[in-house]
This record gives C-alpha cells, structure tokens and sequence, in this order.
C-alpha cells in the first residue's frame, strides 16, 4: 500500500486529555471518538526519512531504512528479515510502489564500484515471505526522479533509465523481456507504470540537430505518440499520434477504466480513453501545473475505485466524486479540515485534526464512501513526543503510523482498522487547521460578511465573454482549480493568461470588522514597495493605480502595454464588503507574425473588466448588466484601423522580395481599432518588414483617453526625432556584424503619431545596407500608410 507523509501537527506534543473525566458521554460539544487501541507496537532504527515508500499485504510489513530493506509481522510486529544485498551492490535506492500478486517487490539497488562513483544500476526482485532476492542484474543507471522508476505486476518488472529508456524484465527470474522505449538524446520522452500497464509518450529527435550544445528545440524531431502496453506484451494495445509540444503524460491514475493524467496543449487533465486510444471524456477540472498534474499535493488524489474517481482541488473546501461512465459529480462533500490518504476497503481513509477538551489538536481516522460520500469515524490517534512526524500504511486488517518519540527513539504502531469503516456517529469536535494554515475565526462576524468557504470557488464565475476576449476560452474546457486560464500552445510564443483571485478577509483579532480588515488590505496594496501589496499579490502590484469606478464598495486598476501589443497586461483590485477580487491579465507574443494571435491592450482592459464583474456577481454584488459586457472601443479621432497588406504590396515587393504577406491583426476581435502585416522569409538572410498600425482608443480601465494613451507612444526612448510626418514621429536605427562573416544587418524602426493614429514600421536588412536607404524606406512606406487616412 502506498504511504503519505503527515508533517507538523499530526501528533499531539503532550496528550489529548485520555482519562475518564475527561470525556463527558452525555455532551455532545465535549464528546470524542474512541481512542485507538493499537495492535502491536515495534522499536525501529531512527531514521532522518520518515516517509519513503513502505509495503503491506502477504503478512508482512516492509519499510526502507536507509540501503536497508526490513520486514515485520502485520500480526504481531516481529521482525521477520532483513534484506541481504546482491553481490556487487551495497544497498537498495528504489523501491516499486506496490509488489505484485505473487508477493514480489521490484528494487533497485545501488552499484558498489572500485573507486568510482556508485550508482543506481541494478535491478531485481525480492521475495517478501523470506526476504531472498529471486534475482538481481545491473540494468544501467535509472531515471531517478518524478513517477516511479520501477514497477513490478504479475508477468513483468518494468524500469524506467535515463532518459527515459524502458526495459522489462520477466517477473519471477529476470529474463529480459526486451526494450520498450530507447533513450534518446534530447530525453523528450514521458514513462509511467504500475506493474500492469506502461504508458509511454514518444518524441524521439530523430535527426534534428542542435541549435546549441545540449538543446534541440522541443518541436523538432519526428511526430510524437501516446502508447499503452499492457503486462509483457511488446505490441502495444494502442498508439495514437499527439503533438510534439504542449501534449504530455504524467500518470496512470486507474487501470480498468482506464484514467490517465496528460497534458493538452499545456492544459493539464485527468481524462479515460477507449480501447482505440482516444480520449472519451475529461474528469473534474482542468489541474493546476505540472506539479500538481501527476499527483496533487499528496493529500488532494486522485483516488480510484470501480467507477469513481474522487478528487479535491486548490481553493476549494470540497471532495468531488465522479462517475467515470458519465463524467458528472456524483457527489460533493465538505472535507471539514480531513487529508485524504487513500482507498481501504472500498472507502476513503482519512484524517482529520480536532480540538480536544483540553484545547490539544489529536488526529482522528474517518473514512468516507466512495459511492455516497458518507463519513464514518475509526477513532482517536493519540501519539506523544516532540518530532510530531508520521508514516501512514495501511492493509486490509491494520494501519501503521511511524511513531517518533523523545531522545531520537523511533517506532513502529499497528491499529485494528474496523471492516465497518467505523461508527456512524459523527462528533462535534472543532476542526483544527494543518500545518499553521489561519484558522477560521469563531467571533467577529458581522452580517453580510462572506465566509473563506463560501467564496472558494467564485473565481469560477468568470464568463466565455472575458476568456473570448483575452483568447483563453476553449469549448468544453472545465475550470482550472486554480482559476488561472492560459494559452500557450495555441499556439507557441503567443501567450494569454488571466488569474482571478478571491479573499475573504477575516474580522480582526482585536474585534476589527473583517469590512474594516479588507478595506485596509485594498488601500494598502501598492503602498509599500517591498510589501505584498497588502492583499497576497505581487511586490507593488497596484503602485499608482487609478481609481477605476463602478465595480464594488472600491476598486483601482493598472494597465500597460507596447503599441505594438507585443505584449500588454491590466491589473484590478475590487472590493466587495469583506472581500477583495484581484484580477490579472497579460499577453505577450514573442515574434512579430504572432501579434494576430493575442488580443490589443484595449481588449485586454475590457476582458479584466468583465471578468471582475462577473465574480462580483457571484459574490452577491450589485452588478450592472453593462458591465459584464465588453464595452465598445471609444474615442479620438480616427476609430478605424485601414487593412496594411493589400496596400502595401509594392513596397514590400521591393523591399522583401519573395516573401509573402502575414496578416497581423488581431484574431477573436479587435472593434477595427488594430491591424498589421509582416513580410519575411524562412532564409536569415532576408530582408523583413513589419507595419503596425492602431487607432488608439480611451482606456476602457485607467480613465486615460485616446490622445493621452497615443501620446505616450512616441517618446525620446524610441530614438532620433524624424520631422515631416504625422504630428510627430521617432526613429530608432539598431545594428550589428555578425563575427564570423563580416555581414552588417541593419533594423531601423519609425513610430509615427498623427491623432491618436499610431502607426510603427519596422525594416531590416543583411549585406552592409546604407543607413540612410532604411530611413528613406521606412519613411516611404509610413507615408503610404498614413495616406489611407487623408
């Protein structure tokens, strides 16, 4: 059985308040479940690594100590065996997470070499009723980090090496099996295993070639593929074709149905597939990062049995059930403080930290149905010492917790687990917070005051209309757990992002009004420049912000971004009573014909605007129908940004020859206000040229309008003044020579303001080019733009 570790407060640092009068039978604000009565208790060898992998089930307890490998009897806690390491190695250095039906568990073991540096190079199976190992070989040096490194089922033991190459091995004598996978050089490639399956995504390099020593970029090689193998079959069951960037595997998460844990186009999802290899449905909402993607936090699952998956999110006080046949929720419960562990019995195993009569936090076992959520408490865990530090395993009959008493003396304790999953009675103890989280204040709240729980998921209610505008709306696409919706894939180097954050500030210890906590917080953000902006952000996130009216009780706002929208972001902090809402959203494209592909600073504005209100909304706010719709683009005098490319197609025949036309303006919308075009070639060498052209609008956030906004685009930052054109114009002229042959390129930019009409023409060139042939190039062609305005 797999283990987790409970750290900082899972133990009490002095008892629970045991004896008789200590509980009061006929109060239920007093009463507490039974105290655990433990099976056996065992000494064991102090340890630095409490946590580790551990095995149960054949009679047997086996836990890693060190290189050591030890077994206890599950019955009475006697040591049964100590491992002896294979000759050529001095220890084990990785465990499998399970052993198989058979009773063998895979190792690996470390290399003993002469004057050289060990290494985690053999592998093989030890037998778990007498400790022998049944086999052992060197196999070559193994991955080492992130999913298991080896696994064993009935038919096969199955490696992971660097670069993740994968071998198998047959179970019981170590016959090879073949190689699964072949370790490539730019280690692209994503293993999992559990004994019965091995899922693999291939993305070998082929014959790409290295930009710079030791890289080659993701995107270059032969198409990647998902693969499903199944025991120590080498055909596999499926094998489909996926993208070689942005599309990963991190985990098996069940067998039959089948649940893996991918990445789509950097979207992070637990998803069942079909007998063909392709997706059926996706489960719960989108997960947070790579991080959390394969395995949450240790405590958050996702947990698997028959048809139901279940699963807790980051923000959310909720475990959500769902039924794998259809994808819905089957049920939805409040965890009141409890970590899940994992399955016994058909039931989740969890504990959860109360407040005894004496005020002491005890850990208390509770289970909770899989099917129906129902909760059921096993009882007290009352373990005493300084290092408050626990191992949980468990089988069918017992859990072991690693017990860590005082002056460096460690054990091992054994409880019954009860096949009932516990009592039904529920117990009225106060929760108390893990690992210092702030607890939830009893006194201080005031009506119309909003609860941490009661907003944990409002950031959900951020509308198609705002992910539409900023471009992170994909159809079908759940919420992401931590309500940060981005695009990065989609494609690469072209980026949009949009984070919602929602606090509901707490009365004050000395009986401040959690109104008065959360106004502070709103003004202090920004203030301080080293601070959190008062209200968990970034350092000096609202510094300068303007005063931004109709949304909340208060709200401030800050927006920027280049002409040319490489990149633009906005920022709003909105009040609402005890609550603040902190709304982020940015794009940058990285490449001048990806700036079609990411929405102009004005929309990026209104998107935030949106998204703001619709949690307003949410959270009970009085918010006007208008304000969760995008505002239409307002002011200055030219509202219409005319088409580049047609236009210009003369002069870009003449000054980048070949080279076709790049339509830039901004899909999903952009009100007419924003267009562009780039002319360049695949070969270096050629010429390139890039037209920007926006009507800048009124700010839809900061109250700044048209001509002010325009007016800040041209400024001495952006070169030499250039007169004769617009209401003024700058020019910038950059150049290098390339070392090795001697070649000059010249880039010169021209920002030209006529209005608030910006237009931004950018010219490049190789072979030693006259400094004046560019201005008088960019100079033309700017003219030929501003003529459509005439």
């Amino acid at each position: 059985m797999l283990c987790a570790l409970l750290v900082a407060g899972a133990c009490t640092g002095g008892g629970d308040g045991d004896g008789d009068g200590d509980r009061d039978k006929g109060s239920r604000s007093t009463a507490q479940p039974e105290k655990l009565r433990k099976a056996w208790e065992t000494s064991i060898a102090p340890s630095d690594d409490a946590g580790g992998t551990v095995w149960t089930g054949h009679g047997v307890l086996v836990r890693q100590d060190g290189g050591q490998l030890r077994a206890y009897d599950a019955r009475s806690g006697e040591k049964r065996w100590t491992l002896k390491a294979p000759e050529g190695t001095s220890g084990v250095c990785g465990m499998s997470e399970k052993p198989n039906g058979a009773g063998l568990g895979g190792l690996f073991f470390t290399e003993r070499k002469r004057g050289g540096q060990d290494r985690c190079s053999y592998a093989g199976a030890v037998d778990l009723a007498d400790g022998k190992v049944r086999w052992a070989k060197r196999v070559g040096p193994r991955k080492g980090s992130g999913a298991p490194d080896i696994s064993i089922g009935d038919e096969a033991l199955t490696v992971t090496l660097e670069c993740y190459g994968v071998k198998q091995f047959r179970a019981r004598d170590g016959k090879s099996l073949g190689t699964r996978l072949k370790s490539d050089k730019a280690c692209a490639h994503d293993v999992d295993h559990n004994g019965r399956h091995l899922a693999v995504r291939e993305a070998p390099v082929g014959k790409a070639k290295e930009r710079v020593p030791g890289w080659i970029p993701a995107a270059e090689g032969p198409p990647a593929h998902f693969a499903l193998y199944e025991g120590a079959d080498p055909e596999p069951v499926w094998r489909t074709k996926v993208d070689r960037v942005g599309d990963h595997l991190f985990r098996i998460v069940s067998d039959d149905p089948l649940v893996l844990s991918v990445s789509e186009e950097g979207h992070n999802l637990l998803r069942t597939y079909g007998p063909d290899g392709e997706p059926v449905r996706t489960i719960g909402k989108e997960l947070g990062g790579p991080s959390s993607a394969p395995a949450g936090d240790g405590w958050s699952g996702p947990y698997v049995r028959g048809n139901t998956l279940v699963k807790s999110y980051d923000r959310d006080p909720a475990l959500y059930a769902y039924d794998l046949r259809t994808g819905k929720v089957r049920w939805k419960k409040h965890k009141d403080g409890a970590r899940v562990l994992g399955v016994h019995r058909g039931r989740l195993l969890a504990l959860r930290q109360t407040k005894s009569p004496k005020g002491m936090p005890v850990p208390v076992l509770v289970t909770f149905g899989m099917r129906d959520g129902a909760e059921r408490t096993v009882g007290r865990i009352t373990e005493t010492g300084v290092h408050t530090r626990l191992w949980v395993a468990w089988d069918d009959d017992r859990i072991y917790l690693h017990r860590a008493g005082r002056a460096g003396k460690a054990s091992i304790v054994a409880y019954p687990l009860p096949r009932s999953g516990g009592e039904k009675r529920r117990y009225a103890a106060e929760p108390v917070p893990w690992d210092g989280a702030t607890p939830l204040r009893k006194r201080g709240w005031r009506e119309g005051d909003l609860r941490p729980d009661e907003v944990a998921t409002a950031c959900e209610a951020v509308s198609p209309t705002a992910r539409k505008a900023l471009r992170v709306y994909r159809k079908g696409m759940p919420p992401p757990e931590d309500c940060s919706w981005e695009e990065r894939y989609a494609p690469s180097h072209a980026e949009r992002r949009l984070d919602v954050t929602v606090t509901a500030h707490q009365p004050g210890g000395d009986g401040e009004p959690a109104v008065s906590v959360a106004r502070k917080a709103f003004r202090s953000a920004g203030e301080e420049k080293n601070g959190d902006g008062g209200d968990g952000g970034d350092d000096g996130a609202f510094a300068g912000a303007h005063r931004l009216k109709g949304l909340g009780d208060e709200a401030k706002s800050l927006a920027h971004g280049s002409v040319r929208d490489s990149a633009s972001g906005a920022r709003i902090l909105v009040r609402h009573r005890n609550v603040t809402v902190r709304v982020t959203a940015r794009t940058e494209a990285l490449e001048d014909g990806l700036r079609g592909e990411v929405p102009p600073r004005h929309r990026v504005e209104a998107a935030a605007r949106v998204a703001a209100a619709d949690v307003l909304k949410r959270l009970g706010a009085d918010v006007p129908g208008s304000a969760r719709r995008l505002a239409d683009p307002a002011g200055g005098g030219t509202s219409e940004a005319e088409p580049v490319c047609a236009r210009l197609r003369s002069e870009a025949a003449r000054l980048a020859p070949g080279a076709e036309a790049l339509d830039t303006t901004p899909k999903g919308g952009a009100d007419g206000r924003v267009t562009g075009c780039v002319w360049e070639s695949g070969d270096d060498l050629s010429p390139s040229l890039s037209v920007r052209v926006k009507a800048v609008p009124d700010s839809p956030l900061t109250g700044e309008s048209a001509a002010e906004l325009a007016g800040d685009a041209v400024t001495p930052e952006d070169g030499a003044e250039m007169r004769g054109l617009g209401d003024e114009a700058r020019i910038e002229r950059d150049s290098f020579t390339f070392r090795r042959t001697g070649n000059m390129n010249r880039r010169h930019t021209l920002t030209v303001r006529e209005g608030n009409l910006v237009v931004t023409v950018e010219h490049q060139r190789w072979h030693h080019p006259p400094k004046s042939r560019l201005d008088t190039d960019v100079r033309r062609v700017a003219r030929r733009v501003l003529s459509a305005y005439e």
